[in-house]
This record gives structure tokens, sequence and C-alpha cells, in this order.
């Protein structure tokens, strides 16, 4: 019988021999477009049908948990969960999202987004790193096993999970808070959703996300007659510079965190007037707040609206703030949960390199998992690349993420 370290160095090596089934993966999954409906799109729904056609084939038990949404075809969102029997009933969690965000201004693709590009070592298309980094990583780990028909110690579990990137609420929120039985504290639970370039970062902190809805309303008017008129976009200009301030009155920084402080930044702007000499009387603008554990989203939200306030009196104009998303940080993940060791001891392993435990202001699914009481490990290698145009991924770092996660399911006590 083989040792661990023996059995590794073999799974290790047949890794290396997928390469043409990772492009296969990628290029089904790139071409089946999973926006949500959110931003558009038809949602998950055939990305989902794919990847349970695939596992199913496997061999693999694959169940959908399905999240009520009439804005879908079908009129639910996919959320599937497939398992690997092991030895033992606590499982190693693999979670990864299967709806992507828009391309974006498809002139600054260098190719069809939605047609995988392959460039020697380098895959192109939307959602290639963003998150089919995660699910190819996990579809390779439980193959490698399948190939060599290796019985894990703990049961592989992967959950493939829709509306990750506009709340998850019919997502990974909706398994916990629907099927909390699904989950356990033994559980080694892994998110490949972030990281860093060189694979040592592992994510166990996140900071609160707070997304912020500002409605000025005013008096629509002809622009020779400013005077008649109350100028909605001009007030919304001075709220977004007042709100500057934030900066100041939440000034803590926590060395966990990169940036170490909260930021307030203004982003999406809803269109006003069609035309060039018409007053608006109304703008309809965003703010996302990523902030600090330290502060309670509520006060936040109170500055902002007292901030907004001051300058709309000042234009007789009125404000409406609306929370599009509050979801307050969970407790951290300790640096020493199991999960989070494992996953050092294989990054040593495979890259040779120390991981360091850190907290990020992107938020992950992780959250729901801690909210819970749940230690869930943020991980992956990543190129930076997730929401850019030309996003892209590398197959050699896909199968040395995956060697990182056979390791820790080898080695998972």
């Amino acid at each position: 019988m083989l040792t661990k370290p023996e059995t590794f160095t073999l799974l290790a090596h047949r890794l290396g021999s997928y390469r043409q089934d990772i492009i296969d993966w990628q290029r089904e999954m790139v071409r089946r477009i999973a926006v949500g409906p959110d931003a558009g799109g038809p949602g998950e729904g055939e990305k989902a049908a794919y990847l349970a056609a695939l596992l199913t084939g496997w061999g693999l038990k694959v169940e959908n948990y399905p999240a009520p949404d009439d804005r879908v075809s079908g009129g639910a969102r996919p959320n599937l969960v497939v398992t690997l029997p092991g030895r033992r009933r606590e499982k190693v969690w693999v979670l990864s999202h299967l709806d992507v965000v828009p391309p974006g201004e498809e002139t600054l693709w260098h190719s069809d987004p939605y047609a995988l590009r392959v460039e020697d070592d380098r895959l192109y298309g939307r959602g290639v790193e963003d998150d089919h980094h995660g699910i190819v990583i996990s579809l390779l780990a439980v193959r490698v096993f399948l190939d060599e028909g290796l019985v894990p110690e703990r049961t592989i579990a992967l959950a493939l999970v829709a509306d990750e990137e506009t709340g998850s609420h019919k997502g990974l929120g909706y398994l916990v808070r629907r099927h909390p039985q699904l989950f356990a504290p033994e559980d080694f639970i892994i998110v490949p959703d972030a990281g860093n370039t060189d694979g040592t970062m592992i994510e166990v902190a996140e900071k609160s996300i707070l997304w912020l809805k500002l409605t000025v309303e005013g008096r629509q008017g002809h622009a020779s007659r400013p005077h008649l008129s109350r100028n909605t976009m001009r007030a919304a200009a001075h709220m977004i510079v007042a709100f500057e301030a934030l900066r100041q009155e939440f000034p803590l920084e926590n060395p966990l965190f990169q940036p170490p402080e909260s930021t307030f930044e203004p982003t999406k702007k809803e269109a006003n007037v069609p035309n060039i000499n018409t007053i608006p009387g109304r703008d309809v603008f965003y703010l996302d707040c990523r902030v600090l554990p330290e502060y309670e989203l509520d006060r936040v939200i109170g500055r902002v609206k007292e901030l907004g306030e001051e300058v709309a009196r000042r234009f007789e104009v009125s404000l409406t703030v609306e929370p599009v998303q509050a979801l307050q940080a969970a407790p951290a993940t300790s640096p020493e949960a199991p999960v989070v060791q494992a996953l050092s001891r294989a990054i040593q392993e495979v890259y040779n390199r120390e991981a360091r435990p850190r907290g990020i202001g992107g938020g992950t699914v992780a959250a729901f998992f801690r909210q819970q009481g749940l230690p869930a490990a943020v991980w992956m290698t990543v190129n930076d690349t997730a929401h850019q145009p030309n996003e892209y991924c590398d197959i050699s770092t896909l199968m040395d993420d995956a060697r990182v996660l056979v390791h820790v399911i080898l080695n998972a006590g």
C-alpha cells in the first residue's frame, strides 16, 4: 500500500495529463452565458445542466437545490451539490460559483468573450478565472481520485452555486438558510474565489459590504432657465464630493486587509435626461462601501444620509438613501483552523512558499459560512483579471491549484 506522500506524488503526476480536459471544460462553460438576471442575463441554468450531465456521467451523485426565481427560464436558480463518498462522513467542501459578470465594453476584448481563446498555456474568456478557476480545480480533484480508483478519507463535496456576483441570495445564502444540514463545523470548507498571484494568500476575513442607492429628486427644466429648475446632477456631484469626509470619519486601519482602511467609492450612475438642453430633475447614483468589521453598517448609513441631506438642503432637492446590499462582516476564520493549516501545508508542498492568512475588501460567499459558525478559507492563485476585458487563466496554474486541493483531501484529519 502506498504511503500518503507516495499517493500524492502519483496523483500530482496524473493531474498533469488533463490539459485537454481543462480546455474542453472551459470552452463549454464560457460559451454558456451565465450572467444573472440582475445584470440582464439568463441565469446559470444552461451551465449547471452541462456540469450536472458531465458529473453524472462520471458516476457521481448530483443533487440540485434550486432557489425560486421567476425571472429566469424554469423559474429557479440552480445550486448543485456533488459528492464522491469517502471512508468518513466528514467532508472536504470546495464551493465555486456558476454565475459570471457581463463582458462590459466588448470593443476592449481581443476576441469574443463567450468563445474560449487558447494561446499556449493561457485561456481567455469571460469567467475563465472568476469562477471557472474554482470549478475546474474542483473537477480535477474529483476526477483524479476517480481515475486512480482511490477512495478519499473524507467525502469530497463540490458545491456549484448561483448568484454570487449579485449577493448570493439565490445561491449559498439560500443553501445555508434552507438546507443547513448540508454543512457541519467539522467539515473543511474551501472557497476558491479570491487570492493573490503567487498562491500564498488564504483569506480568513472580509470587510463588511454596503451598496447604497441614492436618489436625488429636484425639478426638471430648460437649460437656458436654470433658475426655474432644481438641478439634481449638480446636487449629486456635490454629494459625491461631500462623501469624501467618510474616509476621515471612519479612520481605523487593520493591517490584515489591503487597503487597510474602509473605502467609500461612487460607482454606477443611472441615465437621467436624454438631451443636452434639459436640466435633470432626477438623478440616481450608487456608493460601494467596503467597511472594516469594527464599524456597524447602520452607523455608516446614518452618516451618508446626514452628509447627503446637508447638500440636498443647500440645493433645494430631496434625497432618498436605500441599501441595495448590506452585509455586516462575519467573524473571521481563525488562522489556526484545521482547514487553514491544511491549506498552508499543501501550498508549502506544491508551491514551496509560505502561506499567509489575510483579509480582503471584496466579499465572497465564505461570509455566509462564517455567519453560521462554519470556518471557511478562501484561496486560489489568481491573475487578477476577474471582471476585466480579456479575462484569462493559466492551465499550469489550474493544475497546481488542483494539486493543492488534492493534498488537502489526502491529508485532512
